[in-house]
């Protein structure tokens, strides 16, 4: 067993160094203490964005009392023609919700205000202004569909989420046209030509939207790959341009051409006369003019096409019945306008 004179020694020497390390222990830090200046450390949406309907802000310090989220006073000075109304959501969260979707031509700003204070009573620092924007007119319906066959002066309808400058989609509104190494311009359609276009129209998704009428400055060429180039730099009517290319591929019919067919005995032979003369379409024809085709032989004699199975407004070919004289050379006859 140990003296008691040893432990005594023993403690004696111990109890400083215990006493030190309690000392030199760091006390614990609260929550909304932290020694750096309080600052906005999130923000959202900034940039370009589209159909907004929520702010939020995060600030890295709380700035109303907890459990009492209307006690702060609002952080920003806002200025948007978008209205809407703000809250706290918690003591360091902040939100300003919009009545509607904001629609494409905004430009909205959040400063905040002047002496903001946190809960400590330590002003703000950091970023104090931040900024986004609703993006210029983009198409958001086009008629013809996208992919879609096209005719070689094709009116494009275009349902915009925006009002558009005019002079600016004549600046910045092109079709690419595959195998051509410049763009072709962009005409604006108006008038008497737009109006019948718009009484012709079917179902619409969005018929309150604005609808602008284009097509290209001159007529593309036959069986080629076309692109609409809604392009950077078309502007809102309040001034808030595009910032990327919206694109939106089509191709152009081939050339309308007809086909005559006859049955042979070989391809270097003459049309059997006892079997029926054919005339094929590369792309349907009303009927009511298909019918006014006629297969004159040598004697001038006219023969009108067989009539098809069903009543349909449209045919792709039509045949001539035999038997036809031999030896005979026959021509076919196209109506003016078809």
């Amino acid at each position: 067993m140990r003296p008691a004179h040893v432990r005594i020694a023993w403690l004696a020497l111990t109890l400083p160094f215990l006493v030190s390390a309690d000392v030199a222990a760091p006390p614990p830090r609260s929550p909304g203490t932290d020694s750096a200046a309080p600052e906005v450390s999130s923000f959202s949406p900034q940039g370009t964005v589209k159909a907004v309907r929520q702010v939020k802000a995060r600030f890295s310090a709380p700035m109303t009392p907890l459990g009492d989220p209307r006690g702060g006073a609002a952080p920003f000075e806002i200025r948007c023609a978008g209205k809407g109304t703000a809250r706290w959501v918690d003591s360091r969260s902040w939100v300003f919700d919009f009545a509607r979707d904001l629609p494409a031509g905004l430009r909205c700003d959040f400063t905040l205000r002047a002496g903001l204070r946190a809960l400590n009573g330590r002003a703000l620092t950091g970023r104090r202004v931040f900024s986004f924007s609703t993006g210029g007119p983009a198409i958001h319906e086009a008629r013809p569909l996208e992919g879609n066959l096209i005719e070689e002066e094709q009116v494009f309808l275009l349902g915009l989420d925006a009002e558009a400058d005019e002079a600016s989609v004549l600046a910045h509104v092109s079709f690419s046209v595959k195998g051509l190494p410049e763009p072709i311009g962009a005409r604006i359609v108006r008038g008497p030509e737009r109006a019948m276009l718009l009484r012709n129209l079917a179902r619409w998704e969005r018929p309150d939207e604005p609808l602008l009428a284009i097509r290209a400055a001159r007529p593309f060429p036959q069986g080629t790959k076309v692109s609409l180039v809604w392009g950077k730099g078309v502007t809102t009517k309040t001034g808030v341009a595009t910032d990327q290319d919206q694109v939106i591929p089509f191709e152009v019919r081939r050339a309308f051409t007809a086909e005559f067919r006859c049955e042979r005995e070989n391809k270097r032979a003459k049309c059997i006369p006892v079997t029926p003369m054919e005339l094929r379409f590369s792309a349907p024809v009303a009927w009511t003019k298909a019918r006014e085709i006629a297969l004159t032989g040598p004697d001038g004699k006219r023969r009108s096409p067989k009539p098809p199975g069903e009543p349909t407004p449209f045919v792709d070919d039509l045949t001539f019945e035999g038997p036809f004289p031999e030896s005979a050379a026959f021509r076919i006859e196209l109506p003016p306008g078809l």
